[in-house]
């Protein structure tokens, strides 16, 4: 049983390295006009480099919003409140559209994904063919 989970376990991790998503690059009215965003990293004109998810198990879970001349975020702090307490404050940074120097999404790649499958699976296979000329069988000779 540990076998299977551990060809499976490989398998995925193949996957996960050879990026079945691809980033590409897109202007922000393309940005604007996308209706449900995943995975978006904006870098501003001052070098600033902001990663917007919608996982928060992934990175730092930002809330934020878009609209037509700027993205809002809305990061989340501890604050001092007392010797002894802090307090959550949540901020509120606005980027408008002439701060963004650039906008990346990471879209699903097909052709990364076929290649990652049928590789293995044409290398095993080949192996495979190769061990089946190869075996002689039992030697049957009494």
């Amino acid at each position: 049983m540990k076998k299977y989970i551990s060809a499976i376990l490989i398998n995925a991790l193949l996957l996960q390295f050879v990026g079945c998503y691809s980033q590409k690059e897109i202007t922000y009215d393309e940005f604007n006009s996308l209706p449900k965003l995943e995975d978006i990293t904006v870098e501003t004109k001052s070098e600033e480099t902001i990663d917007l998810n919608s996982d928060s198990l992934h990175h730092d879970y930002v809330r934020w919003e878009k609209n037509d001349n700027a993205i809002t975020l809305y990061p989340k702090h501890l604050e001092k409140y007392s010797p002894t307490a802090l307090l959550e404050k949540t901020d509120t940074v606005c980027y408008s559209k002439e701060d963004i120097s650039k906008i990346y999404v990471y879209e699903y790649d097909e052709s990364k994904t076929i290649i990652a499958i049928v590789v293995p699976v044409a290398v095993v296979a080949f192996f495979v063919i190769i061990a089946a000329i190869s075996y002689e069988g039992p030697n049957l000779d009494w």
